[in-house]
């Protein structure tokens, strides 16, 4: 199941259950599908979806971190939070980005960082931190 239907799923259980959480849903829906009407008026890919709720995620992490730390709005934002990390798919660990790096270039060393980096991007997409696969590649390569 993709993650913008399990956002789907998740948005309808909410609303029938009438959670105040429910519309908070649907705004993230709406900003996923604006992705891909912003971008050819097309539907928005998986990938993009990923980004869109990680950017979701960060946006609430910086609100939480000017609220009253007991509060009760800061209280559904970690609600909030929760659902939609518990939507991502796993992550790249560093394991597997070095693993990946070793079997795609071997010993070899790219002609360049973005070598390597596509490699990277191609295989795992949206499902790695790429700022620290960038930190890899240098500790593996010296690039």
């Amino acid at each position: 199941m993709s993650v913008i239907e399990k956002l789907k799923t998740e948005s309808m259980r909410l609303r029938k259950e009438r959670d105040p959480l429910a519309p908070k849903l649907v705004f993230a829906l709406s900003e996923i599908d604006k992705v891909g009407k912003n971008s050819g008026n097309r539907a928005t890919t998986d990938d993009e979806a990923v980004k869109a709720i990680q950017k979701i995620i960060s946006n609430i992490d910086q609100t939480i971190d000017l609220l009253p730390v007991n509060s009760s709005t800061s209280y559904d934002l970690q609600r909030e939070k929760k659902i939609l990390s518990g939507l991502l798919p796993q992550m790249a660990s560093d394991d597997e980005v070095r693993e990946l790096l070793k079997e795609i270039l071997g010993d070899e060393t790219p002609k360049n960082k973005g070598v390597a980096m596509k490699v990277i991007r191609d295989q795992y997409g949206a499902k790695v931190d790429m700022k620290r696969a960038g930190e890899i590649v240098t500790e593996i390569y010296g690039i």
